[in-house]
């Protein structure tokens, strides 16, 4: 039987490599193996592609079946980037004696690694099954948040890619239709007109802006027009409409037009732009018609009606792929704690009851499971956190920020005497919001500060705030190693981390569990530093928020 490839996983973070454990379970368990040759499978994969992960280039696991008519066997073909000749994959000697047999090939700069195991009665697989399985891994639900993310993002740039298809057909028509098409933002500045905008008055959006349109609207009638202008429109007006004259360029008559404006809101009921259109009235105006008449006008309106209708749909599908990506990643990681405190609990009781008959590479081995699963259950811990807050409806009640670091402090009491730091703490406000969630915030900040600390100095951490203007003010400022600022967006985003796991623990979710916080408190985040000159964390917090917020 030729190899038959039925599924694959890219490797690039152990994201992934918990993805590619989960197939090569799955597979095994397909090929009707027991649970622990499923485990033997899928942990021998593993093992290959974590090294492959950690030091090679662009990895790739393809899992498959091969084999004669008689003998079938389950393989796992890890692709590397990278000569094994120069990096041998230290994964692979443990592998070796999990599997029935492997193979290691190069060509040119890349390399190949396959593990074979058997499959008992791989006689009867047909063609058909195996086409069956396919089909199984092709249209599976994914299988982790990292996956879901994968997936939605691929749809997001398919969707990123229909509009701009849709914008150029957009503006090849508004160009085509004999009338001025544009687009305002709140300051009333144009941010788009199709050409018929300067083929009429000789200006460019950008000299309109610059003039207010003083040298195309006629004197007369400029106080009316200049409404349309104003960023102080009514929130709740719907359209606006005023006739007005302008000039056509080389010329000094003035010809009468109609000028409409209408607002374009999000979901949230938040003013995107206003969209608006200038259309040539004079004939009308000289034998007292009126607008509804013209329709051209009629079908550019359905036109754009139709756009903001499908923008408004866009923007609710995502918004749903987003809460069912919340509610999955809650549910996911509370089915992965179990089997990580079982890996957790096994592997620290082989150490201690066998300890002597496990020679000194097998501990090796169990120390590295023990940090694995640990790595594992903080990663876990983590993203339940990151879930819980996304998902979480905020109760705002007024909230002593000193009984919150006083918690905190009594929280961290064990490092930060280990660290012998100093947790200064000012005159903090009260706010209005949640507190489980400003301690989970604090928690993480002044964790980080004491985990960051340098070496040769006890850490020292000042916590202070102040209110002005509306505005809660809180600083957070420590003596540590300092950071970039040039890496300070990547700091919120999710699984970011600046610095290597083996020197400073961690999952990248902590400043990202921060920033979501802060946001569904209605502030912003961020943060002053340089290298090695300590960091201070600034959040700036309403006086009043709104209690609708979740």
């Amino acid at each position: 039987m030729k190899s038959q490839e039925l599924a694959r996983v890219t490797l690039q973070n152990e994201m992934d490599l918990i993805l590619a454990h989960k197939r090569s379970m799955k597979l095994a368990e397909l090929a009707g193996l027991t649970l622990s040759a499923q485990t033997t499978f899928a942990t021998a994969v593993s093992e290959v592609s974590r090294s492959t992960i950690e030091h090679g280039k662009n990895g790739c696991l393809v899992l498959g079946v091969t084999g004669g008519q008689k003998d079938k066997y389950l393989i796992a073909r890890v692709i590397d980037e990278k000569d094994l000749s120069h990096h041998p994959n230290e994964g692979l000697e443990y592998a070796k004696r999990l599997v029935n047999k492997y193979n290691i090939s190069t060509s040119g700069t890349e390399s190949s690694i396959e593990l074979f195991y058997y499959i008992p009665n791989g006689s009867k697989l047909s063609i058909n099954q195996l086409d069956d399985w396919r089909s199984i891994f092709r249209n599976e639900q994914a299988v982790s948040p990292y996956e879901e993310i994968k997936q939605k993002n691929d749809q997001l740039q398919k969707l990123a890619q229909k509009l701009q298809e849709s914008e150029s057909q957009y503006r090849t028509l508004t160009n085509a239709l004999p009338i001025i098409i544009f687009s305002l933002n709140d300051k009333g500045e144009l941010i788009y007109a199709n050409e018929w905008l300067k083929r009429f008055t000789g200006f460019s959006a950008t000299q309109l802006n610059e003039s207010k349109w003083r040298e195309v609207i006629h004197p007369d009638d400029y106080d009316a027009f200049s409404v349309i202008l104003s960023h102080k429109l009514s929130m709740g007006a719907s359209t606006i409409r005023t006739q007005c004259r302008l000039r056509h360029k080389g010329e000094e008559d003035y010809y009468w037009h109609l000028a409409s404006v209408s607002p374009l809101y999000d979901e949230g009921g938040k003013l995107l732009n206003w969209i608006g259109y200038i259309v040539d009235i004079n004939a009308q105006k000289l034998v007292e018609e009126t607008l509804k008449d013209n329709r051209e006008l009629k079908a550019v309106q359905q036109q754009l009606r139709e756009h903001q209708v499908a923008l408004e749909e866009n923007i609710a599908e995502l918004n749903r792929s987003n809460q069912e990506l919340q509610q999955f990643a809650y549910v996911a990681s509370h089915d992965l704690q179990e089997p990580t405190r079982k890996i957790s609990f096994f592997s620290d009781y082989l150490l201690s009851r066998y300890s002597e008959v496990i020679d000194q590479k097998g501990r090796g081995h169990l120390h590295s499971m023990q940090s694995a699963a640990q790595r594992m259950r903080s990663l876990i811990h983590d993203l339940l956190s990151f879930s819980q807050v996304e998902g979480k409806r905020i109760d705002f009640k007024p909230v002593n920020l000193e009984g919150v670091l006083h918690f905190v402090q009594q929280s961290l009491e064990v490092t930060i005497q280990e660290k012998g730091a100093v947790l200064e703490i000012g005159s903090l406000p009260m706010v209005r919001g949640d507190e489980g969630m400003l301690i989970q915030m604090f928690e993480n900040l002044v964790g980080n500060a004491l985990k960051y600390a340098k070496d040769d100095e006890a850490p020292y951490i000042h916590i202070e705030g102040q209110q002005s203007q509306g505005r809660i003010e809180l600083r957070v400022q420590d003596n540590g190693i300092g950071f970039d600022e040039k890496y300070l967006t990547q700091m919120f985003a999710l699984f970011q981390r600046l610095h290597s796991s083996n020197r400073y623990k961690g999952t990248g979710l902590g400043l990202a569990i921060c920033k979501k916080i802060v946001l569904l408190h209605g502030g912003t985040i961020t943060a002053r530093s340089t290298p090695g000159a300590g960091a201070t964390f600034i959040i700036s917090l309403p006086t009043e928020i709104e209690e609708h917020a979740s």
